[in-house]
């Protein structure tokens, strides 16, 4: 199996197991405050493997790893906005689905050249991708305009955080990854200033801090915070890594199946139950990523 679809599959490993921890830490902790707590981590560790890695420095590095950065907070923010506002059953697969999609087509348009098994198992993973994040339908609800607009921008501004990434130079190692992180939590620390200028000291404060969290558990998400900045740390530098030895079409499609990790740790520690729909993608999700590691090892 070519080293792009390892490193590909390992970040998207990590991304699913930071989205659990963050999840779990964010329902006590509140969305911002974890999001914070898992970037200032994030920053420190990629710190840590530059400067054991290194990297070279240019303004393509800081370009591009600032459009990252705000793509990905922006696709962040508006994917919370939507899931909100639902339905979820419909609004997940939607951003899944365009989070990867749309780095494919950049591929394209760059004049990426893949072959028909590389082309199946695309597909693949765009339909497993799209199942793995469905939710069965709890009373149903239509999408409304404003979720619908609020998923696009999310699955467009993910997946070109992807496309940023891959422009990065290959000598920068994971300098690229660095800045989105940094630009990421210089934006999300703008955003909590202004929600405590907004909302009033106290009752922002209430809001963001999760005021009514038992100490011992405050404890623990703040712990599962910090670990899923480690990850997501991992992730970021595995998926350039990725990008900078394989095609971003199929590197992208495979980080878009993390959705996997994080449905698997909810059924093993929260004892959640995965649907008929579920169990068809994550076959799916085996499938492509065999599939694509055929089709890279057949054309290396």
């Amino acid at each position: 199996m070519a080293l792009a679809v390892i490193l590909a599959l390992g970040s998207a490993l990590a991304y699913g197991v930071s989205d659990f921890l963050g999840g779990t830490a964010a329902a006590r902790l509140r969305v911002i405050p974890t999001t914070i707590l898992s970037y200032v981590t994030a920053t420190v560790a990629l710190t840590i493997l530059i400067l054991v890695t290194g990297g070279v420095w240019s303004g393509a590095v800081l370009l591009w790893g600032s459009v990252a950065g705000v793509a990905a907070v922006v696709g962040f923010v508006t994917f919370y906005a939507a899931m909100a506002i639902g339905p979820m059953s419909l609004v997940s697969p939607l951003i899944a689905v365009l989070g990867s999609a749309v780095p494919v087509v950049a591929a394209v348009a760059f004049g990426e050249r893949l072959s028909l098994w590389a082309w199946v198992g695309i597909v693949f993973a765009l339909a497993g991708a799209v199942l793995i994040s469905s939710q069965p339908k709890g009373g149903g609800g239509r999408m409304t305009i404003r979720a619908a607009v609020l998923s696009v921008i999310a699955g467009v501004s993910l997946g070109t955080s992807v496309i940023a990434l891959d422009r990065a130079p290959a000598d920068s190692g994971s300098l690229a990854a660095f800045v989105e992180i940094l630009v990421g939590l210089v934006l999300l620390a703008l955003v909590a200033v202004a929600g405590l200028l907004i909302a009033g000291l106290g009752r922002a404060l209430r809001h963001l801090g999760g005021t009514d969290v038992i100490e011992g558990n405050r404890r623990a998400n703040i712990v599962a915070a910090l670990a899923s900045g480690v990850l997501l740390a991992a992730a970021n530098a595995g998926i350039l890594a990725a990008l900078q030895t394989g095609s971003l079409a199929i590197v992208s499609v495979l980080v878009g199946l993390y959705p996997l990790a994080t449905l698997l740790l909810a059924r093993i520690v929260g004892g959640e139950r995965m649907t008929r729909l579920q169990l068809t993608g994550a076959g799916l999700a085996i499938a492509a990523s065999a599939v694509l590691g055929f089709a890279l090892g057949g054309a290396a």
